[in-house]
């Protein structure tokens, strides 16, 4: 285990029809972070220039202030991306050490 592993990486597009619905991009894993004092924010990090592109998300630690045991534990992450018209078919989660490459399934 080491800090900045990516794992459990899924990512799904929910196209369910319904008022007000459009499709969303949905992307969970986790990352190994020294814990309790880091918290984890997952956001968009462009698209890879391979044919056809990949969806990157970036995972970021963010440490937070005063003195903090470092006891790594593995950090849930949600990344959320509303109104989702791409057209990867695959996504890549990265941390500043690791990265999972996963299919975008779609859920309807």
């Amino acid at each position: 285990m080491k800090v900045g592993d990516v794992k459990d990486v899924v990512a799904w597009v929910n196209v369910m029809p319904g008022p007000g619905s459009a499709p969303t991009l949905h992307v969970t894993g986790k990352v190994t972070a020294p814990s309790p004092c880091h918290q984890v924010l997952a956001e968009f990090d462009g698209f890879d220039k391979s044919e056809p592109p990949v969806y990157r998300v970036k995972v970021v630690l963010g440490e937070q202030q005063g003195l903090c045991p470092q006891v790594l534990t593995d950090k849930e992450f949600h990344y959320v991306e509303r109104n989702y018209a791409g057209n990867s078919k695959q996504l890549r989660v990265l941390s500043d050490t690791d990265g999972k490459t996963v299919d975008i399934q779609t859920v309807s």
